[in-house]
């Protein structure tokens, strides 16, 4: 039937066709930086168009995450750690030991190095969750619910960023330049073909391991969610009362000098082995990545609500920001050894006003020590990033 429209038609359905995909029609697309850095432009789908974020987490409907490769090179390692992270400042205790064994499948299949023009993809259908690169299958998850809760990590009560999530939550009103760029992002045939090689590859090469550990979720404590760490506007040409209190300072323990992450310059991805014999699968496959179990990952995502719930009873509004309507988002990375003490702290993401960095940067040397590191968690260090919002309400 489609040979039979004119050629202007069928010019005009294919600049559209990137807003519909099946039974699902493009909400939302949105980039994401690291560091300054383009890392890649996400899509989110679904059956019902809406602007309303709530809306779009809770519809039983077809829905679908969409990720386009910018960088010239995104590990497997990096990658998942944005969910895992995500997700454990997103959902409650009680959630993520219920979808423990869910996201331990999850994460074990995200072994991918990806490279630019790659297309990662989350379907949820009623019934299940398809996760797939370049329309390489990389397994399912039966249960839609999963597919909810990973999507709160982009549009949740703390998302990648507040722009992140503004931009996916569109209602289908789409920029022409950013959807010429999503559009443009595609992998080669012989990319494609590699990876799939690969894929077939490891499965035929490895014994099917499902490390089907039982949830272990000892811990009651409600996980903590990224604050809004709020406080009242100062009315203009109103000078501060002198009868106001002053807060009391509190006395910070040593704060390491931070740095600001080297911004070192991507290895540009291996260029993929040539199908006409078996692909080296060390080029695309990160085989010496983590294998999470259900129980292992569990603790993980616990220990770093854990360990933001720690910092954020430290943060405190500095008054001559609210003084000056200095609002902004501070995002650091840091890195603790086994004892709890600090290691490193690096900023990720700063506001205009330093003074708003300073504080958060202060709030990570007041909550030293931390609590030690579980002893089922491996390694001399362990590392989570601390978003913090500063907003002034009215």
């Amino acid at each position: 039937m489609y040979k039979a429209l004119a050629s202007a038609t069928v010019a005009v359905l294919l600049i559209l066709s990137p807003l519909t995909h099946a039974d699902t029609q493009m909400n939302g697309i949105a980039i994401h930086s690291e560091l300054g850095r383009e890392s890649f432009i996400g899509a989110l789908y679904a059956t019902n168009l809406t602007k309303d974020g709530r809306t779009l987490l809770t519809a039983q409907e077809e829905k679908e995450i969409q990720v386009r490769v910018l960088a010239d090179r995104l590990s497997s390692r990096r990658f998942k750690r944005m969910w895992i992270e995500g997700m454990a400042i997103n959902a409650n205790a009680s959630e993520l030991e219920r979808q423990s064994q869910n996201m331990a499948k999850f994460s074990n299949m995200l072994k991918v190095t990806l490279a630019r023009g790659d297309i990662f993809s989350m379907k949820r259908s009623l019934d299940d969750v398809t996760v797939s690169i370049n329309g390489s299958q990389l397994g399912h998850i039966n249960d839609p619910a999963f597919f909810d809760l990973l999507l709160r990590v982009w549009i949740g009560q703390v998302p990648l960023s507040s722009s992140f999530r503004n931009d996916l939550l569109a209602g289908g009103q789409i920029p022409q330049q950013q959807l010429a760029l999503f559009d443009s992002l595609k992998p080669s045939d012989k990319r494609s073909t590699a990876i799939a090689a690969a894929l077939n590859q490891s499965k035929t090469s490895t014994s099917a391991s499902a490390g089907t550990a039982a949830a272990a979720a000892t811990a009651a404590a409600s996980v903590a969610k990224a604050p809004v760490i709020a406080a009242p506007k100062v009315t203009e040409n109103k000078a501060p009362s002198n009868t106001t209190k002053a807060p009391e300072k509190k006395v910070a323990a040593a704060t390491p000098k931070p740095k600001k992450a080297e911004k070192k310059p991507e290895k540009k991805a291996s260029k993929p082995a040539k199908i006409a014999a078996a692909p080296d699968i060390s080029d695309i496959l990160e085989e010496d990545d983590e294998e999470f179990t259900a129980e292992s990952l569990l603790s993980q995502q616990l220990y770093i609500a854990k360990l933001k719930k720690w910092t954020y009873k430290q943060l405190r509004y500095p008054q001559a920001s609210v003084e000056k309507n200095e609002q902004g988002v501070v995002r650091l990375s840091v890195t603790i050894r086994r004892d709890g003490k600090v290691k490193n702290i690096d900023i990720i993401e700063e506001p205009d006003f330093p003074r708003l960095t300073k504080e958060a940067v202060r709030s990570v040397g007041a909550s030293a020590p931390y609590p030690v590191m579980p002893k089922n968690i491996s390694g001399d260090s362990f590392s989570f990033t601390l978003p913090v919002v500063f907003k002034l309400i009215d």
